[in-house]
């Protein structure tokens, strides 16, 4: 048994997976097996992208294709359940880690009584070209002002976002697999069940261990998830607050349906006020987000 599992989700983006294959392979740390599922894209470019890697690099990887496409929830639990490991770690096909990634959180979670660790990450904004190629645009710290993981921040900011985060296996006995109802917001909805019953540290040793990487203004399967299918993302968030906030009141209590209901209206609040007080400095991210 391998110590760690990595799994990347991909669906025709060759040119990033290569990139993908690339970061998880140049890892100074070794025991862990690279499941690739491969969602209902193009078989052949998978293939062949493994194909012509090292036969060391080849004998840590498992491809899974999938005929159809599944959704990404449910493409990752099935990644999961297919090997067996200690740890649990995430690598989209277009983000990176920093070559000591899994070196320096294996070793902080075996030292640690702690469930789960996220690191010190990036923002990396890039385009892809026309020719296919990927041009860099600017990078910056993410998330700057985050120091610890916590529940209450997570009730309104995805503090896990998979590139981040690696975790025990054994948190799925308690909370479960990622939710396949959900076609995003699915690490979101993840990282508060996991805030419910575990800690999670975080990892800074003065420089990034992961690359989240942004191409905002890409249509289509380049594209990221989490920008090109606003409308989705804001009935799914909508759907996460009732779904948490009724379960409560059938159960006559409040907890994080409750916070996460009050944070997103008090938020909104807050931005109409500014809109109209300061409608020119109010940013088109910032009504995005909010969904005004």
């Amino acid at each position: 048994m391998n110590n760690v599992v990595v799994v990347t989700r991909t669906k025709d983006r060759p040119n990033l997976l290569k990139r993908a294959l690339s970061s998880v392979h140049a890892q100074t740390y070794k025991d862990f097996v690279h499941v690739v599922i491969n969602d209902g894209g193009e078989q052949s470019a998978v293939d062949n992208l493994v194909a012509n890697m090292s036969k060391d690099e080849r004998e840590r990887i498992k491809v899974i294709h999938n005929v159809a496409s599944s959704g990404m929830e449910a493409a990752t639990n099935k990644a999961i359940k297919s090997v067996e490991s200690k740890y649990v770690a995430i690598h989209d096909d277009d983000d990176t880690w920093h070559d000591e990634f899994l070196e320096r959180t294996v070793k902080h979670l075996e030292a640690q009584d702690v469930m789960g660790v996220v690191v010190r990450t990036n923002k990396v904004i890039e385009e892809v070209l026309e020719d296919g190629s990927v041009k860099h645009h600017k990078t910056t710290h993410w998330m700057p002002h985050i120091k610890a993981i916590n529940l209450y921040r997570q009730c309104i900011d995805n503090q896990t976002t998979p590139i981040t985060f690696i975790y025990r296996r054994e948190v799925f006995s308690e909370i479960g697999y990622y939710d396949e109802d959900l076609p995003v917001l699915g690490d979101w909805d993840f990282g508060i069940r996991f805030l419910q019953k575990y800690d999670i540290d975080y990892l800074d040793p003065g420089f990034a261990l992961a690359n989240y990487h942004h191409r905002k203004f890409v249509p289509g399967a380049e594209g990221n998830t989490s920008f090109a299918g606003n409308d989705k993302a804001r009935y799914y968030t909508n759907y996460l607050l009732n779904k948490y906030l009724r379960q409560e009141l059938a159960e006559g209590r409040l907890g994080v349906g409750y916070i996460m209901s009050k944070l997103r209206y008090d938020e909104s609040k807050l931005a109409q006020m500014a809109n109209k007080m300061l409608p020119g400095f109010i940013t088109s991210k910032v009504k995005k987000r909010l969904g005004n």
